[in-house]
Formats: structure tokens, sequence, C-alpha cells
């Protein structure tokens, strides 16, 4: 009896099938419900797929671990394609309009030199293939510097010891541009070429004006095709600095206006008015080395005053003649000489008692940012850490 008891037992664990597991499947859920519950648990097997491994854990619950990987993997490849896409896009548009102003700027004032001077003229179209050479060297760094920033390569500093981050190289660009403009719209204003402009140009002096404006949508062109983060700190930081600038040349052109029509009529106020022009057209190489920095230094918040102070304080005096010795009415660009010189003082001195304060607190000399105990140079877009440099350090 015992005998047979246990042989038809072996028969029974012999031949009981071994039941499948699927969890999404309603027929499934159906036998379950309908087994007896007289029957003893079952231990559940369930062969290999080709889809990944499947690891049952103590629970009895089986997770696929390949297939989400898998799932995850794609959905981040699905979000961030159309969004590179767009960015490298729009970087390429502007490059194109830069090259568009560029050109165009460079030829209508070369047109001004040729005709009406006896100037060599190849010298002015050689100067406009430098800066435009210039400029397509300094997206191609860029760009470099840029891809080397993605792969986490260790990059070096600049001269002045500012880590070569988004605005890598930009304000040796604005440079060129800079030392490229300036004798070509000093001969114009400074010659009889302003006179012949106005009797036998068809756009006269307002196209000169329109030519010479042209510097500040070149320069938000420059800004949009190298930013990266469409919402990052960095990009309204240089969109205010943008602005800052758009409002002293626009003080500067106003005062411009006055000099071309001859209402100016002392030689010091005029070559005055000229150099805080240049020099409002210059600050930009200051602000945009200030943003390849990895720290706010108080060195950075001086020469940012000092810009301010080169532009609005001379200003500042050349309207104050106006005033109070030509008799001239109060213009609105006063008061914002006067206010903006003010707010950058007590910006100088906040800032810097607050770095210095810092600075005390945390005892290191270390001049890197640190997000999450990792420095910001050793992290990857999107967070990723390089882990690798930071082994190695």
């Amino acid at each position: 009896m015992i005998s047979e008891a246990g042989s038809d037992s072996l028969k029974a664990e012999h031949f009981q099938p071994e039941p499948s597991f699927i969890p999404d499947s309603p027929a499934s859920s159906s036998s379950s419900t309908a087994s007896s519950p007289d029957s003893a648990p079952l231990s559940r097997r369930e062969p290999q797929s080709s889809s990944g491994s499947i690891v049952p854990e103590e629970s009895g619950s089986i997770q696929p671990l390949v297939a989400a990987a898998r799932v995850m993997t794609s959905g981040e490849f699905n979000q961030s394609g159309p969004l590179l896409a767009h960015r490298s896009t729009r970087s390429l548009m502007y490059k194109t309009l830069c090259f568009l102003l560029l050109v165009f700027q460079g030829g209508v004032l070369d047109f001004y030199l040729i005709i009406f001077t006896d100037l060599y003229w190849c010298s002015w179209i050689a100067t406009d293939l430098v800066v435009v050479s210039g400029w397509g060297i300094f997206f191609m760094k860029n760009a470099r510097s840029k891809r080397e920033r993605a792969c986490g390569f260790h990059q070096k500093s600049s001269i002045f010891g500012c880590n070569l981050g988004e605005f890598t190289y930009a304000y040796l660009a604005w440079l060129i541009y800079v030392i490229a403009c300036t004798p070509k719209v000093v001969l114009v204003l400074e010659t009889s070429i302003l006179e012949l402009i106005a009797l036998k140009v068809p756009c006269g002096l307002t196209g000169f004006k329109v030519i010479m404006l042209l510097s500040a949508p070149l320069l938000f062109c420059l800004i949009n095709s190298i930013i990266e983060d469409l919402n990052g700190a960095t990009r309204h930081h240089a969109h205010s600095c943008f602005l800052s600038t758009c409002l002293d040349l626009l003080d500067c052109f106003t005062l411009l206006e006055l000099l071309l029509r001859g209402e100016i009529p002392t030689v010091y106020l005029k070559y005055t008015v000229l150099s805080v022009y240049f020099v409002a057209l210059a600050v930009p190489v200051v602000w945009l080395y200030e943003l390849t920095a990895s720290e706010l230094r108080c060195r950075w918040l001086c020469a940012r005053f000092l810009t301010c102070l080169l532009v609005n304080a001379p200003l500042l005096v050349v309207r104050c003649f106006q005033v109070y010795v030509y008799k001239l009415p109060v213009s609105v660009f006063m008061l914002k000489n006067i206010f903006l010189l003010a707010c950058g003082l007590l910006e100088l001195v906040e800032q810097c008692v607050a770095v210095r304060g810092v600075r005390k607190h945390a005892g290191s000399s270390n001049t890197a940012q640190f997000s999450h105990c990792v420095s910001e140079n050793d992290m990857c877009p999107h967070g990723y850490v390089n882990t690798l440099a930071v082994t190695q350090s």
C-alpha cells in the first residue's frame, strides 16, 4: 500500500504540468481563479525568452531587466533627437545671419571708401575677408570645444585662467570685428566722404546710420548662434548684457546724430562722443569673456563697473555741457547715465562684499563651482558625471 502510494505520488510529480505565467494575459487570470483551493502552491518557472533574462524573486514576482532598459533608452533617444536637431538648425540659421550681416555692412562701408577716396581698394576687401575668415575659425573652434565638453574631455584654460565654456572665443570674434570696423567709420566721419554720401548716394545719411546700427543685430546673432541651453542662466545673463550694450549704443547714437547735423560745436566734445561710441562698441568683448569664467570674481565686477564708468561718465559730462553751457533741453539719457552709474557702484560694493564673505566662510582656495560634490568641469551634458575625470582627480 505504501509503495503504491509512493509510486503514484512520484508519477503525479513527474506528469504535473508547469503552469505558464503571463502577467498581462486575461487567460492566465481566469485559469488561476478556476484552480481548486485545495491544491498546494506550485513553484512557477519561466523558460528564458529571447527578449531578455528573467530573474525570480523570493516573493514569486518576475521582473524583466533588459527589456525595461531598452525601452527607457529608446524613450530618451526619441526625446533628445528632435531637440538636438532644432538646436542645430537654430544655430546654423544665426551663424548664416552673422555672415550675411558681416558681408553686407563691410561691403557698404567699402563701397563708401572706394568710390570717394583714392585709397587702395584691395586693403578694404582684404580686411573684410580677414574678419569673415576669423569668424569662421571662431565657429569651428567653438563647435570643437562643445564636442570635447560633451564627451568629457579635459580642456585647457584660457590665458587668464578661465575655463573654456559655452562662449569660447566669442570675445575674440567680436574684438576682430571692432578692430576692422572702427577705422572705416572714423574715415567716413572725419573726412569729406560724409558730405559726398549725403549728396550722391541714394539713401544718403540715413543709409549710413542704418549701416552703423547693424552692429546690434550682429551681436544678437552672435550670442544666439552659440547658446546651447535656451532656458539657462547663461542665456539670460548674456541677453541682459546685450540689452545694456544696446542702450549704451543708442545713447551714443543720439549724440552722433547731433554731431552729423553739426550741433556739437566744440571739437573736444566731438571727439569725446566718437571715443565713447567706439568704447561702447568694444564693451561686449569684456562681458563675452566674463561669460567664459567658471566663477564670479571681484575683478570681473570691477571690469564691469569700469566699462559702465567709461561709457556713462563721459556722456554725462557732454550732456551737462549741453544743458548748462549751450542751454539745450535736458535729455532723458542724462538720467539714464546717472542711474546706471549709481546702480553700477552699488552692485560693485554689494557683490564684492558677498563674494569675499562666501570665500571667507568657505575657506577654500578652489575656484571651481561644485554641484552635488562634483565639479562642473567633470559634468557632461544632461547632468551626467564624467566618472573617469573624477576618479583620476
